[in-house]
């Protein structure tokens, strides 16, 4: 999820990234930043793995990776959104490794498996929330696909529940993006897990960009956490 334990302090600096090839993905993908552009603070409240779970105020949204693997002539950005509230990634940080693998679990601390109606849903919603976003990319957008992706992940049938409250947006909003992107399908369909960290979907032909396109929606990004309370 987005949690921060340092605020937003320092605009960071954009990267150019070279050219436009199409990335081709390894086993290992090597991440020279991790970035959120476009967030809204969201509150996460429900009953997970048999016990209460309570996370205010966490700023929310895709999150974006510059990639630059071992043998690529350029750095790429990476669209992202998260499927693991339980665990921590640095924003701003360099050197991450991910490697990829298939999303079957919610990634909680005692993994609960996920259906294939809600991994069809999460992957779907992954490639809808990466296309509206390159078409028109707001803070409210991107935050609305990140609770649609949690509320379709940590809702089943056997206990677990999660409310995702707080945004610009409502839990009907969240019901009609989820119908929305169902039906719109998509090919989504790739975890990359950080060992130890969190774990994120994408799309699995991602659009290379040079970071200069995130523009105005780069704000403030100091060393921050994502599931992570500020201080």
């Amino acid at each position: 999820m987005v949690r921060f334990k340092h605020a937003f302090l320092t605009v960071a600096g954009l990267i150019g990234l070279g050219g436009l090839a199409e990335p081709a993905f390894a086993s290992t993908i090597n991440v020279d930043n991790v970035q959120l552009p476009y967030s809204e603070s969201l509150n996460l409240n429900g009953f997970i793995d048999g016990m209460n779970y309570s996370d205010n105020g966490q700023l929310s949204g895709q999150i974006v990776l510059t990639v630059n693997n071992v043998g690529s002539t350029s750095q790429y950005a990476l669209s992202v959104w998260c499927v693991d509230i339980f665990h921590d990634i640095v924003l701003g940080s360099s050197g991450d490794k991910y490697s990829e693998g298939a999303l079957g679990t919610d990634n909680s601390n005692h993994p609960s498996p996920l259906s294939s109606l809600q991994i069809n849903d999460i992957l779907a919603l992954a490639t809808y929330g990466n296309a509206l976003m390159r078409s028109d990319p707001t803070n409210q957008t991107s935050a609305e696909i990140q609770a649609a992706i949690w509320t379709v992940e940590y809702n089943n049938s056997n206990g677990n529940s999660l409310a995702v409250t707080g945004g610009t947006f409502t839990s009907t909003d969240i019901t009609n993006l989820i119908a929305a992107a169902s039906a719109a399908g998509g090919s989504g369909g790739e975890l990359i897990a950080l060992s130890g960290s969190q774990a994120e979907v994408f799309d699995p032909i991602p659009e290379p960009a040079s970071l200069s396109l995130l523009g105005a929606g780069l704000f403030g990004i100091g060393f921050a956490r994502r599931r992570m309370s500020r201080r």
